[in-house]
Formats: C-alpha cells, structure tokens, sequence
C-alpha cells in the first residue's frame, strides 16, 4: 500500500481543536483555533508566544525552544495573560519545523461558559466538558448539605463537653455552698454531703450515709405529691426541684427547696445525682401570713383601699397609687373622698355613699375623681364593711375600677360610625357586609370596583350569586354558619364580574354583632388574588418541567458512559485499523501521532468512567455484608498490574467489617493502584497495615514514592487535583475515595515527606 498521511486544512483543524495554537520555532504565534481567537480582544498572529500566553504548568521563568521541548508529549496547562481564570489544558507536539499545542479549556461551571458567550458549536463534538459540568453541579450542592449536617454534630458535640465542665465545677464548690448538698446513687442512697447539710438535718456522716433524702427527714404532714415527684425523677433519670417539709433529728421542722440534677458519664448513663437543699422555712411563713391579702389586693389590677371603721385609709395597693398618684403614706389616716372627690361628683352619689357606710352595708356605685395631677377619671367602687362577730364594723374594705374608658366609649359611639363609615369608604380592599341570610347589606366603593356591579345593584341581593361555581357557594354557606356560631377565618373563591371575568379572591370573615352581642350576619374583607393565582399556576408548571428535567437528567447519567465512550472506543478500533494496514508507509513521527491519539482516548475512557463513578456515588444504595478486607486486597493484588521492582505487603491480619463489598474494593484499589503507579524507586514496597480504636478501625496505605508536598495535600481529594506528570492520573480516584470515606461518617488524611513517601490513614466507624 502506498505511504499515507494524514492531511488537514485549517477549517477542518478547527472541527477537531478549535483551540488549537501554531508556534514557529521562534516562538512566534502562526495560526490560532477559531474558538480561542474568542477569549482575545485582537488579532495576535505574528506575536511571539510568551506575549500572549504563559504556562500554569510546568512553570517556566523564561521561555525559550529548549523548554518547549521539554513539554513533548506530556499534560501542560496555559493560560492568556489578559485573563488568567481561563486555563488551557493539552499537549505540545512537533508539527514539521513547528511547535502544536492542542486542547480544550477547563471550566469550573456551567456560568462560566455562558460569561464567556460560548455556544455548543464552539467546541469540539467529541469534547464532554459541558455535560460534565452539569452532573458535577448536582454533587456540590448535594456536598454542601453534608457541610452543613457535619457541622451541626460538630456543635453538639462542643454543648456536651462544655456541659461535663460545668458538672466537674459543681462538685468542687459543693462543699463550700452554704445550702445543704448531697450526693447520692442511682438508687438515691448518700454516700456524700456537706457540714451545711449535717448542720440543717442535725444527723452526722455516719448516721446520714447509706440512707436515701426520704427517709432523713420524711414527717407524716409532708406532701406525699411533692415526694412521689421526687421519688419518679430518681426513678426516670431525671432532674426535680420540690418543696417539703422536714424533720430534724432533734424533732423540729423546716421547709426544704430541694433540686436534684442527674450526673451522668460519657454514655449518659446516670453515675450518681447530686441534691442542693435551701432551707425556706422563712419565707413559707411570709407566704402564709401575706396568702389572702395578695390573692385579693396585690394582685389585683384595679384600685384597693382598707379604711378603719371610721373610714380612714390603713392601706392601698400598687393599682391604687398608679391610678391616683398618691402614695400609700401620702394617704394613710385620710379619707379617700376628701382627697379624691371634686366639685362635679353628683351630690346624690356622695349621700348614698356615706348612708351606706354608716349603715356597714355594701355600696356599689360610679364616682367621678380627681388625680394627684389633677386628673379626671371615672370610678366604679365596690365596697363591704369587714365585722366581728358581735356584727361590730371593724374595717371597710374597697375595690374601685377605672372606668374611664368604658365612659369615653358610650360618648365615642357615634364618632367611631362616622369613622368606620369612612374607612370603608376609603379602603383599598373589598369590603362586603350580610346578614345572616346571606343578602348584602353594606358594599364600599372598592369592592364595587372589584365586582363591576354598582352599590344599587349588589344591595338586596345575595352575595353567593357572585360566585362562579357550585362549590364555592357550598363554602360560602358553610361560613356563614359558622358565623353564627362567632368563628372567624379566611378562604379562597373564584368569582364571576359583571363583565364576565373570573376572578380570584381572598376572603377574611368575621361575625357582624349588634349592641346586645348577638350575631346578625358576617362582614368580609375582599383580596383580588387573581395575579398571584396566576403565578402559583405558573410556579407549578415550572416545577413539574423542573421534575421531568430531573428525570431526563437522571437517565442521561445511566446513558452518558456508552454515548462518549462509543465513539472513543470507535475513534480507538479506527486507529488500530490504520495502523494495521498501512504501518510501514507511516513515518516514525505519524506513528508518534497515532500513538499520542490512542493515548488520550484512553486517558479520556478512564476520565469519563472515573466522572460517572464520581456522580453516581451517593445515588447507588449501600448493602451491608460481613466483609473480610484480607479478601478484598489479595484480590487487588492479583486484578492490577504490580511491576516486578514493587511489593504489595499486608502487615497484619486485616479484619472482618460490615460494609458494600464494592464501595470497600473501590476504596482500597483507587489507594493501592495510585501507590503502585506513582512509586519511583528502583525498590518499591506498598504497606497495608491497620489498628483498632474503641469504635472504630484505621487502615493505613503506606508507599515509598515521591511523596505529597504539604502545600497539595489539602487538594489531592478535590475532583482533577493531580499533582504528577503521569499519563494515567485523571484527576479523580481520590476524590472518589474521599466520597466513600465520607459515606461511611468516616475520615481520611495522609502524612507524606517529599522523596520518602506517604501514608493514606482511613478511619471507619466499627457497624455490628
């Protein structure tokens, strides 16, 4: 067969790398692809190189043919220097007396793209970069939310320490408290008190240890409810704060605040309770002495006044003093009409007063005062002559309440019509009034505006006929009952204009009553929701289509393996073909070609399966199995390509561990495969070893490669972080581990030294 070669214009060039880069010898730019062209305001032929662009990697400080050479045949990255957030990634080649650069450029997201104003037709047809990015953003958002949940176990976790801190200082200044402290075991036996708690119950250590709270100071008199709270919390677990009554040893009694708190360990299991007692024998007393004037007068919100027998003031509560402004000692031995009672008071109101407390009856009546500013305010005083048992007059007692605004109302009844009238009126909002028998009474000018019917024609008729439909007149019927019954709320319905639109409207009822508080229909506020109706229409039909691209998106991640691999496997066989028969009419440099071609389509194989791998791995369910992981790694061992200067050691016996058995093969092939790959040594050894904590194991991959400078150490788990110049490197086996570490509520971390080697460390929660 004769010598074939491969022969490309430019046009058809660009189909394949539209970001392709020409370079003479001098380094002067030839030719540019006519995508990149793009990404630069101006013609750049002609230009020397170093001009326009730079290389990420490998760095150069200066360019030159010889670093150029150096690239031959291995992953640079460059980017322009007018825009160094775009990287190129690719090859240089030699290209007759000239130097190639063929690639694509890397996005980290869909905007990105869409800033630059790049179509689909701007790529190559065989470039996968867009629907990569697509999956990937799915898996950084679901990676977010488990940023998020780690980060909440990670606060409860501080709350629980800081809580055994606290728990720690308790029981030191235990001893010092002045309070009785005590602590017991779960079975609330004391085996610990303080002297304050000696000192309050008069019993010794001796005669106190090995006894429960209970049985120290328990009388027949103390509240059996108070103990049996008590007696359930130990019981529970839990903490209690009661009061009782106490005995001492000597035979007297105190009341005891007692609180207990449980203490518990590490497991929150209880370990012992720890008790405070503070004596309020006290302040029970001052309890029971002040009970019946406080439930009766401090308590009160209305004025309180205590008068002797002759009708001079003892005492008056807080509400009195606020409502007059005189304080209790301004008032003590006055009486309260001669400080209180103005010129206006009705005369009449003042003799049935006085008749009534000569007499020690009880008076009720209206009376208009004066405050200590000077003040007027409207009374209701209720008043009872408190005697003995001879029926002598030993005290008055009083309750006056301000009425002031009860009075103001009757006065404002009209104003507040007028007003009402004028909002309704004026407001913005439909407004529609009906008695009980659905006929409208009231419609304000809004709501004539909304409807389209004039007042003249809305009055008398029933406001259910301005429904649409037979469903919403059922609801309108039922509300109107209830109604009746005073209940209040809101709903929607759809409503027919006089022009014949349908319209949405919001509707808030509430019961219309008359003087005597009795329901004589409903008023109803109208909302034309008909615009919001339309774009909760519009929101659904949004996620219904949002849903079916959820779907398609999901099916497109099963297909996506055979639509770009298919033709890289076809792309593959065609250059197999090629090479099969015309191999001796191909020069050495065409083959070289050929070969850098079969070389990235591989590398592209693997890239594309690592990427589905990488998506769909929180999307497969795990299956739990008794996993024995000596099995999982003898059988890498054997699957993989071991080179004969590197040994694959298992230091110890591995265990048997409840996991995937595909997830756990991915994790250990991904960290052994990548030590056997990247080792450089003449010697190369791979250690497997493992240790075991109280909940869980940690595996170790040791090898004795490059190793991992610090500053990467951090990126190798992010997707296409690589850090070598092997052709095999994608850029996503770690992450990839990571993700399955991560799965498992596990970690993983390396510690490496430049030249010596690393150790990948994997800890895994102990599963029974």
């Amino acid at each position: 067969m004769n010598n074939f070669k491969f022969n490309f214009n430019v046009e058809e060039f660009n189909k394949i790398f539209p970001f392709y880069i020409l370079i003479d010898k001098k380094l002067k730019i030839k030719s540019i692809g006519k995508t990149l062209a793009k990404l630069l305001p101006e013609e750049f032929n002609g230009y020397n190189f170093d001009d326009i662009f730079e290389f990420q990697r490998p760095h150069f400080e200066f360019l030159n043919s010889d670093n150029f050479n150096q690239t031959l045949n291995q992953l640079v990255v460059i980017s322009p220097k007018i825009d160094q957030s775009i990287s190129l990634r690719g090859q240089i080649n030699i290209l007759d007396d000239s130097f190639l650069f063929v690639g694509t450029p890397w996005f980290n997201s869909i905007q990105e793209v869409v800033n630059k104003k790049f179509t689909l037709h701007d790529f190559a047809f065989h470039d996968p970069l867009l629907d990569l990015l697509h999956v990937l953003k799915n898996q950084e958002i679901h990676n977010e939310e488990l940023k998020e949940l780690l980060q909440t176990v990670n606060n409860q976790r501080k709350l629980l320490k800081k809580d055994k801190q606290e728990l720690h200082q308790l029981s030191v200044v235990a001893s010092a408290n002045n309070n009785g402290i005590i602590f017991t075991k779960p079975d609330r036996t004391i085996y610990w008190c303080n002297e304050a708690y000696e000192k309050l119950t008069g019993y010794s250590k001796e005669e106190i240890y090995g006894k429960t709270p209970i049985e120290i100071g328990r009388l027949p008199e103390s509240d059996t409810s108070e103990i049996r709270k008590m007696i359930i919390a130990f019981e529970n677990k839990e903490a209690f704060d009661v009061e009782i009554l106490h005995k001492t040893k000597s035979g007297k009694t105190f009341w005891s605040r007692t609180k207990g708190q449980p203490i518990k360990d590490i497991n929150g299991k209880t370990v012992q309770y720890f008790v405070m007692f503070d004596d309020v024998t006290i302040n029970k007393l001052k309890e029971e002495r002040l009970r019946i004037l406080s439930s009766i007068a401090d308590v009160n919100i209305n004025a309180v006044v205590i008068c002797d027998k002759y009708g001079k003031v003892e005492w008056v509560n807080t509400s009195f003093e606020r409502i007059t402004g005189y304080s209790l000692k301004e008032m003590i031995g006055k009486s309260p009409g001669s400080i209180l009672q103005g010129d206006e008071t009705d005369p009449e109101t003042i003799t049935y007063l006085k008749q009534q407390i000569r007499a020690g009856e009880p008076f009720n009546c209206e009376i208009l005062n004066y405050s200590k500013s000077n003040k007027k305010y409207w009374i209701r005083i209720q008043g009872q002559a408190l005697k003995d048992r001879k029926g002598e007059v030993l005290k008055y007692f009083a309750i006056e309440e301000d009425i002031s605004l009860e009075k103001k109302y009757f006065e404002n009844i009209k104003a507040e019509k007028v007003k009402y009238s004028n909002i309704i009126a004026n407001m913005n909002m439909g407004l529609l009034e009906v008695d009980n028998n659905d006929n409208i009474l009231l419609a304000n000018q809004s709501f004539c505006e909304m409807s389209g019917y004039s007042i003249n024609e809305l009055i008398g008729n029933k406001a259910s006929d301005l429904l649409s439909n037979k469903k919403d007149k059922t609801t309108i019927a039922l509300k109107n009952e209830k109604r009746k019954s005073g209940i209040s709320d809101s709903y929607e319905v759809k409503a027919n204009t006089k022009s014949g639109e349908t319209k949405y409207w919001m509707i808030s009822g509430a019961p219309n009553y008359n003087e005597n508080g009795e329901v004589v229909g409903s008023i109803g506020v109208h909302l034309d929701i008909t615009q919001q109706k339309s774009l909760e229409l519009q929101k659904e039909q949004l996620l219904l289509r949002l849903e079916k691209q959820n779907e398609q998106l999901n099916e497109y991640a099963q297909i996506v393996s055979h639509d770009l691999k298919s033709p890289l496997r076809s792309i593959h066989s065609l250059i197999s073909w090629i090479k099969e028969d015309n191999l001796k009419e191909f020069s050495e440099q065409t083959i070289d070609y050929l070969k850098l071609i079969e070389n990235k389509v591989e590398k592209m194989d693997h890239l594309i399966q690592g990427i589905l791998t990488y998506s769909k791995m929180d999307t497969l369910d795990l299956s739990s199995e008794q996993l024995d992981v000596n099995d999982v790694v003898n059988n890498i061992i054997n699957i993989i390509h071991i080179p004969e200067n590197i040994e694959v050691r298992i230091n110890n016996l591995l265990p048997t561990i409840v996991a995937d058995k595909y997830r756990i093969q991915q994790l250990f092939q991904n960290l052994i495969g990548n030590a056997v790959t990247y080792i450089d040594k003449p010697n190369g050894l791979v250690e497997v070893d493992f240790s075991i904590e109280k909940k869980h194991y940690i595996f170790s991959i040791k090898d004795n490669g490059p190793g991992i400078a610090k500053e990467n150490q951090e990126k190798i788990f992010k997707v296409f972080q690589s850090f070598t110049k092997n052709e095999k490197s994608t850029g996503i086996g770690l992450s990839i581990v990571k993700r399955i570490v991560d799965n498992y509520k596990g970690e993983i971390w390396i510690e490496s030294q430049l030249t010596v080697g690393t150790t990948f460390f994997i800890k895994l929660p102990i599963k029974t």
